[in-house]
């Protein structure tokens, strides 16, 4: 587990300038009046939906699948919604990454953050459990000044962009874990420490048991009942979204999941995929429809993407 900010000193090749350059703008957006911040965000998003025909075709796939009470119309303006607030979670990533905390004190509200204090004057760990929301590292880091959590990660596939993400989080956050180094989880959970992780992306079938999101059986990783077997945490749930016409944020700390663990991997898995459901549907396009959800698919059923 990293404790220090890594070094950026090995990237300065001219094969990463254009990653730099990237990252350059977003620092220079995120200097901008918070109207301008959200607006250029919506604009990234439409240049998305116009570019990228592959994830239009997902977002379309999950939209039909999830909201199909919707008529045609109102699904094609989900899946423009989808986008742009997704647009707009990049530049939440570059403020959580860089901007300070003083500049949202104004814009948060912490709904059940009570719910840890009490889990760890028992003692207990807390296992935090989130989801893939678009504004997923600004969530984060606007709760970490209340209530400090290490948070599980994904190494992503370029070096730099790595280098970057665990820079950004460590600027808030005591310390970061890999997804795999499971061991490192359960050890920090037995310490009384309060851990994030999302268990809402398909992982593949080995890794996986089935269980119903909008309705669809949906390969989901069982850890969160399984970690908190092993180490007797408490498991919570944390969500946040951009409300008041994009102006605040509300974080929400909830005890939806205190039947787990229930010894049932499958109920366990069910009660889980149904409490982060009730949180997506409070404000759907902030949600990473983008993602291949329902990839991994019961044995003969059809495939969905």
């Amino acid at each position: 587990m990293p404790s220090n900010k890594p070094s950026l000193t090995a990237f300065y090749a001219v094969k990463y300038w254009p990653i730099w350059f990237g990252l350059a703008c977003l620092r220079l957006i995120i200097t901008l009046p918070w109207a301008w911040r959200m607006a250029v965000g919506r604009a990234i998003g439409w240049l998305l939906y116009q570019l990228s025909g592959h994830r239009r075709s997902i977002v379309k796939t999950n939209v039909s699948l999830c909201f199909s009470h919707l008529t045609a119309s109102e699904q094609r303006y989900m899946v423009r919604q989808i986008f742009a607030d997704n647009g707009i979670g990049i530049i939440e990533t570059a403020m959580a990454w860089w901007s300070s905390r003083d500049d949202f004190r104004h814009r948060v509200a912490i709904e059940g953050g009570q719910l840890i204090e009490q889990a760890q004057i028992q003692g207990r760990g807390v296992l935090l459990v989130g989801a893939h929301y678009t504004g997923l590292d600004l969530g984060g880091v606007l709760l970490a000044p209340s209530y400090p959590y290490y948070a599980t990660y994904q190494r992503h596939g370029n070096a730099l962009m790595d280098r970057i993400i665990r820079r950004g989080r460590l600027n808030h956050l005591p310390g970061i874990v890999e997804r795999e180094d499971i061991r490192q989880v359960i050890r920090l959970l037995k310490q009384g420490k309060v851990v994030w992780l999302a268990p809402d992306q398909d992982v593949g079938p080995d890794r996986s048991v089935f269980a119903p999101f909008f309705g669809i059986e949906t390969a989901t990783t069982p850890i969160v009942s399984r970690l908190a077997t092993a180490t007797g945490a408490k498991v919570l749930q944390f969500s946040h979204h951009r409300t008041h016409q994009d102006q605040r944020y509300l974080l929400t700390v909830s005890d939806d999941l205190a039947k787990i663990p229930s010894g049932d991997l499958v109920a366990d898995t069910a009660n889980l995929n149904a409490a982060i459901e009730a949180k997506v549907r409070l404000k759907p396009s902030q949600y990473l429809w983008l993602h291949r959800r329902f990839k991994t698919r019961p044995k003969d059923s059809p495939h969905i993407y």
